[in-house]
């Protein structure tokens, strides 16, 4: 029974990053990634240290009136300018999808991804150069975490 409901909320989390896929108008879904995909598995070890609650994240700045975030997004995620696929968690979802885009406007892009998010939370990565940042909202301050994750030797079959 367990695992029909796990199926289940796994069903209706892909349905609904569908949704939000689709009215994204700066991001194109080529796929969605596998739940147990290498790449994954890589940036898990990333992800792992930007939730331990003492890691202090590599960019800070306060949500001042009339900040620019989505410029101060752009300078902590300089690698997703010359990028145009990336691997976003979606937002809004109630279990993890992972989605593989084609950017068709890096400024766009991030500033619909914010806006979609209900947790002001964005996460993503390149697999090319095994890249992945989170930008976040966390007491009236954005915060930002950057990695990079080994993205040798893994099966090319699970390429874009």
């Amino acid at each position: 029974m367990l695992y029909q409901n796990i199926k289940l909320v796994k069903k209706i989390a892909v349905m609904n990053a569908e949704k939000t896929m689709e009215s994204l108008s700066y991001l194109s879904l080529i796929h969605f990634e596998e739940y147990d995909s290498p790449w994954l598995k890589r940036l898990e070890r990333s992800l792992k240290q930007f939730r331990k609650i003492d890691f202090e994240p590599d960019y800070s700045k306060a949500n001042e009136k009339n900040l620019d975030y989505i410029s101060w997004f752009e300078s902590v995620l300089g690698f997703c300018k010359t990028n145009k696929e990336w691997l976003i968690l979606v937002p809004n979802c109630q279990f993890p999808i992972w989605a593989n885009v084609k950017v068709l406007n890096s400024t766009k892009a991030l500033e619909e991804l914010w806006d979609t998010s209900e947790d002001r939370d964005i996460i993503l990565a390149v697999k090319s150069t095994g890249d992945i940042a989170q930008i976040y909202l966390e007491e009236d301050k954005y915060k930002g975490h950057v990695g990079k994750c080994d993205v040798m030797n893994i099966d090319q079959n699970d390429s874009y």
